[in-house]
């Protein structure tokens, strides 16, 4: 998502109100229901102001979605304080125009800096759904550069042209770029025979290589770009001045969202997320600084080292500070409302395709960063492998298992360059990986175990040393098995030969062991 190009000037305060007026009379007329009409004043807020919104998407699937996520009033605790807002600007509006009506100039001078402020706050609503859009849509854009190839770009941009980023979209980009072809790699797997059956103790198996199915991506390892809102939600998660400033910007949420009927419905997580993408917004340094200011001279009032201020400039300073807190709490919300709305539709999508495996990524749900969108990325590819081998055999109930086993892969030639690794210890902690060459897998399957095992061999403390960082690195050799239990089977037929290949027929396997 980047800026839509000029969209005309912001039209002027004395316009804008003109134009809320009348569009709230209109509805008036109408008899339209409060349902209706905080939709429609949300609605026309966003579009008096869009030029007003940074990042606002140019695309008009994106922009309804900007539109359909503000004024949405289900799904997410945040909803609560947008119609809050909006409908005491309604209020506030009918009360304007009766003062002007009576010329009550102080009453009207009063009720248009509220109105104001109250039209601020929600405009940040929107301005944080935007930013929180932006980054889920960069981010996958990088995710589908990086994995999937420059290429397959034009597949994501026409997804993101055609729909709203809703579930529709969702299941339009898991059936794209994860029910599709891992399909296609089930079906190449098949056809080159690239498993393996054996007779392990009671067990007929079928293994299958992840690396097959991987072996449909195009990663690329050449640097990507990065947008401006990217760099920011990194920043907050790397640097330690911005780090402290989101941890601040959640304190203020969590303080300003408490008196929410369904507070409890947000997590800390989800208020910290909320919390980097608002950081991409000035109104976050404008009130740390302000904060800071004050707890500074909260401080120097108790060691009596403070300037008295007259009333009236503290007063001000007071109505200013909280202005600032409404607009990032506003902000806030914005953004906790589009990740947790997205995340829902995400899910719902995923579970699609690994109805039985989505359990495992929950704790994931509220998280847009690319680092977690990698690890489901790579759990929805052997999850749907998985998923499409478990709907083979069904029908056989308790006699078949499906199952993942990993082991640590590292390249020989970095193990045999290990100062102090002999032969003995080598064959001790290391096995040969026979589906690739110069490649030895981790014996050990657990950090403990891998620890114990050094301590046994009383290995130097460079080589433990050495070790441990090579067990930290090293990627997963993933074989994915069907595991067909041949005693359950042999209870329910005579001819458990004839049984066996029918099974393996369901599998789409001309072998037998």
């Amino acid at each position: 998502m980047t800026d839509a190009p000029a969209r005309g000037a912001r039209p002027d305060k004395e316009a804008r109100l003109d134009v809320y007026q009348k569009r709230l009379r209109a509805l008036k007329e109408r008899s339209s229901l409060r349902e209706v009409t905080e939709r429609e004043m949300l609605l026309q807020i966003l579009e008096t102001n869009s030029s007003a919104i940074n990042e606002y998407p140019m695309l008009e699937a994106q922009r309804s979605s900007v539109r359909e996520l503000l004024s949405g009033r289900t799904g997410h605790p945040g909803y609560e304080f947008v119609h809050e807002r909006v409908g005491r600007f309604i209020t506030l509006l009918a009360h304007f125009e009766k003062a002007v009506k009576t010329g009550d100039a102080a009453r009207r001078e009063e009720l248009e800096a509220t109105l104001l402020n109250t039209e601020a706050v929600l405009i940040k609503c929107a301005q944080g759904i935007v930013y929180a859009m932006a980054l889920i849509t960069d981010n996958f854009e990088e995710l589908v550069l990086r994995y999937f190839g420059k290429q397959s770009l034009e597949q994501y941009g026409a997804l993101i042209e055609k729909h709203q980023l809703d579930q529709t979209f969702w299941s339009a980009f898991v059936e794209e770029f994860i029910a599709s072809r891992v399909a296609e790699s089930h079906r190449e797997i098949l056809e080159g025979d690239k498993y393996e059956i054996c007779k392990e103790r009671t067990f007929l198996v079928i293994r299958f290589l992840f690396d097959d199915i991987l072996s449909k991506l195009n990663p690329t390892d050449q640097e990507i770009s990065k947008t401006r809102i990217q760099n920011s939600y990194i920043s907050t998660r790397e640097e330690p001045g911005l780090k402290e400033r989101a941890k601040l910007v959640q304190a203020m949420l969590v303080k300003g969202l408490q008196s929410l009927t369904q507070f409890d419905g947000l997590t800390a997580g989800e208020l910290l997320q909320a919390a980097r993408i608002a950081c991409a917004d000035s109104v976050t340094e404008e009130f740390e600084n302000q904060y800071r200011a004050r707890v500074a001279e909260a401080e120097a009032t108790r060691r009596g080292e403070a300037e008295r201020k007259p009333p009236e400039e503290r007063k001000k300073e007071q109505a200013w500070f909280k202005f600032v807190l409404d607009q990032l709490v506003g902000l806030g919300v914005g953004a906790a409302i589009a990740v947790g709305v997205t995340g829902d539709h995400f899910y719902k999508a995923m579970e699609n395709v690994v109805p039985d495996q989505i359990q495992g990524i929950l704790p994931l749900k509220k998280d847009f960063s690319l680092p977690v969108l990698e690890k489901i990325l790579f759990f929805l590819l052997e999850n749907r492998f998985i998923q499409i081998l478990k709907e083979c055999g069904r029908e056989e109930g308790g006699k078949i298992q499906v199952r993942s086993a990993r082991a640590r892969r590292v390249p020989a030639p970095v193990v045999d360059g290990l100062p102090g690794m002999s032969k003995i210890r080598k064959k001790q902690l290391f096995g040969n990986d026979v589906t690739r060459e110069s490649t030895l897998l981790f014996k050990h399957k657990t950090a403990r175990q891998m620890s114990e095992a050094m301590s046994m061999l009383t290995l130097e403390p460079e080589l433990q040393r050495r070790l441990s960082e090579l067990w930290k690195q090293a990627v997963f050799r993933v074989d994915i098995m069907v595991l067909i239990n041949l005693e359950l089977v042999a209870r329910t037929t005579t001819n458990l030969t004839v049984r066996l290949t029918e099974i393996l027929q369901k599998y789409g396997v001309q072998k037998t062991a």
